[in-house]
This record gives structure tokens, sequence and C-alpha cells, in this order.
């Protein structure tokens, strides 16, 4: 604590130091910084008892720094550099009006980077920095402009913006269905791979609640394939290892490539739904309509790639 005071006490006096040594003058250096040539001189003579060493040799109307001098100088500047250098970036960052839009992992793999061109376009002379934060996809500092939620926020002091519902349904690779079959019954989903992910929110909806939907049970002594995030499950379910509980909106890109399929007519309607959310007492200083409109047209109509049969709504799990 003691040399950590007695830096901070050698600081105050590195500007006196810096404007002389550059100006070479202790007189034109305290015209510099606003103080008198007696207190630069002062000022310098502490610096120099402190350290145990001069750092300028003083003639007639003349100084010159020493090695030491010569020393300090040169990381003096280089610090004073770095500090202008982070000043204009974060002066830059501001000028570019940048946005801090916040999501989780999986809507950020599977809903906005696929369609990332069309996302900037929504801020027309903007800069979008993409944050992803699990399990809900709120940036938990509040250094958040614009959020894509699925359910209520699960952090206090934002206001929301509902979207649409998802439909959940069983999704796979083609390959899978090449190499195992087709899977045309409820039934026939007891003798897949089924992967799941490990809930980490309440509107998360798995496997047990979607077959008890549909009056069925997950088989005894099944012990499917779990994983902690959606996209980790996601990338399992397209390698071709199981069957997965697909979100239809989610997945929209990967379905309209036919990389996934949803081979059964069955589907659950969420209740919860997805969200723009944004701090309370912070309103975003530009307009969220435009990607209010992209997400709704790109991802809220018809589902690609699934005709459904009769849709039950999805009760809390």
């Amino acid at each position: 604590m003691r040399k950590k005071s007695l830096h901070r006490n050698i600081q105050r006096l590195l500007p006196a130091f810096e404007a002389a040594a550059r100006q070479g003058s202790f007189t034109l250096g305290g015209e510099e910084i606003g103080l008198s040539q007696s207190s630069v001189s002062k000022q310098i003579i502490e610096l120099e008892s402190r350290l145990g060493q001069p750092l300028f040799v003083r003639s007639h109307k003349k100084i010159a720094l020493t090695s030491a001098g010569q020393r300090l100088l040169k990381a003096y500047s280089f610090a004073t550099s770095q500090i202008v250098d982070a000043l204009e970036d974060l002066i830059q960052e501001r000028s570019k009006g940048q946005i801090v839009l916040s999501t989780s992992t999986a809507n950020g793999a599977f809903m906005l980077l696929p369609r990332l061109a069309e996302v900037r376009e929504c801020f027309p002379g903007r800069e979008i920095f993409l944050v992803t934060w699990d399990p809900q996809g709120i940036e938990p500092t509040g250094q958040v402009d614009l959020a894509l939620i699925f359910g209520e926020p699960d952090l206090p002091g934002f206001e929301t913006r509902p979207l649409f519902s998802d439909l959940l349904t069983p999704v796979c690779s083609p390959e899978l269905l090449d190499r195992n079959g087709p899977l045309r019954e409820l039934s026939d989903l007891q003798n897949c791979e089924l992967l799941y992910m490990q809930a980490q929110h309440p509107s998360w909806v798995g496997w047990r609640h979607w077959l008890r939907e549909f009056s069925m049970e997950l088989p005894r002594n099944h012990q499917p394939m779990g994983f902690n995030n959606y996209y980790n499950t996601i990338q399992a379910c397209l390698a071709g290892q199981g069957v997965a509980l697909g979100w239809l909106r989610q997945l929209g890109n990967l379905l309209e490539s036919g990389r996934l399929v949803a081979p059964l007519p069955q589907s659950l309607q969420t209740k919860e739904q997805y969200q723009l959310a944004w701090p309370a007492d912070r309103a975003p200083e530009f307009p969220i309509e435009p990607f209010e409109e992209w997400l709704t047209r790109r991802y809220g109509g018809p589902t690609v790639g699934f005709s459904s049969g009769t849709q039950q709504l999805a009760t809390t799990p």
C-alpha cells in the first residue's frame, strides 16, 4: 500500500518533467502546463530527490537530460501515446454509433450470423458489436443497447417488445434417415438416439415434456446424449449423431438449406415468445422497427421445410 501511494505521489510530478524535457526549458515547460518557472523547478527537484539521481544537467540558461532523464522521458512518452490511442479509439467508437446487440449463442449462430448482411441493413450507418450470452441472451453488465431473447427477461430493468412464438418438433440430418431408415410415427423415436440440452432456463422445453404432450414417455433405461448448450446439440444433430428437439424459428436457415429435416408432423407451439429487449432507463438511440420487421418477416412466418399436423400449446415445463 505504501509503495502504491509513493508511486501516485511521483506521478503528479511527471507532467512538469515531461514538459520541461520536451521544451528544453523550465520556463517554456511551465508556460505549457500553466505553472511558473519556479514551480516547475521545485517539482523536478522533488522528483530527482525521490528517484535519488539527477534528471537534468543544468547550466547557464540551458538544461539537458541525463541518461536517467532520457530513460524516464522515453517511458513517459510511450505511456502517453498508449493513452492517446485509447482515447482516439473511444472517440471513434462513439462517432461510429456502435450498437451492442446481445443474444444467446444459439440465436446468434442460427438466426443472425447466417443473415448478417441483412441484419446490418437494419441499422444503416451503425457499427454492430454482437455479444452472445447464455442461457437467455442478455449480457448482464448492462452495456447492451438491444437484445434478442426468448421468454421474459431474467434480469430486471428491461423493456420488451414481443415478436413471435416458436414451434418444437424433432429434427435430424438427412444422412441419419438414409442410414437408419425413415421416421414415420412418434413411436419410431423410441429407437433413436435423442440429443438433448440440459435445461438452463424456465422457458426451455425438453424431450420428456414434449413427449408427454403426446401421451408418450421416454423408454425405460433410455440414456440420451446431453449437452450444456443448444448450439452443441444441433452440431451433433448435423453430424448425424441423433435426433434433436428442433426450435423451428431458430433453425429456419438450416431447414431451408436442407441440412436439417423435420420428418414428423407433430409439433408444439410455445407459450413464450421471442422478444426484443433494451434497458428501461436507456431507450435505444436508433429505430428498432427495421430489425423488428426483418425478424418477423424472416422467422415469424410459415416454417420452411415443415408441414405440421395438429399443433398443441406447450405448457410450462
